[in-house]
């Protein structure tokens, strides 16, 4: 099995315990319904302060993946939710399940709903900041406060600087 890259492990075992995209970025249409995860994830605010310490958390819970390989797969057991897509609520008792995995991000502050939380509105205000590079006129997600798009354009740079941190 090929392995992720740090990164992208991370954020993968963030989309098994949420039950995969239902909470990425996605336009706003008369098809798209807000809920109370998207205004929660949307509602986070991201400062400088949060970001550094989610850049250590991840770090902490991605040395955890390497050094436990079933890790993420015992973790994709534990979130199976036949209904549909976790709530954050669901994901967060799923990674509760697993105290090494607290204790990782527990020492910078954060409990794993804020975690979980911190991821998404992460992702998704980075990706949609990408996104409005090719198309201008892109709608802002539900997921993604214009505040966050703000943040994430303005950090840019240590961001991606973050990102490449957890690819090696």
């Amino acid at each position: 099995m090929k392995r992720f890259s740090r990164m992208h492990a991370l954020v993968a075992a963030i989309a098994i315990l949420a039950g995969g995209a239902s909470l990425s970025a996605r336009p706003i249409t008369a098809m798209t319904q807000d809920s109370p995860d998207k205004k929660e994830i949307r509602e986070y605010q991201l400062t400088t302060d949060k970001l550094t310490r989610f850049g250590s958390a991840s770090q902490a819970v991605e040395k955890l993946f390497n050094d436990n390989p079933n890790l993420e797969q015992q973790l994709s057991a534990a979130s199976q939710n036949n209904a549909g897509p976790n709530t954050i609520a669901q994901s967060a008792a799923a990674m509760d399940k697993f105290p090494q995995l607290t204790g990782a991000i527990k020492p910078f502050g954060f409990s794993s709903h804020e975690y979980i939380v911190m991821t998404f509105a992460l992702m998704n205000s980075f990706g949609y900041v990408e996104t409005k590079k090719s198309s201008p006129d892109a709608p802002l997600p539900l997921t993604v406060s214009a505040a966050n798009a703000a943040f994430v354009a303005a950090n840019e740079a240590r961001i991606q600087a973050l990102m490449q941190s957890l690819q090696q």
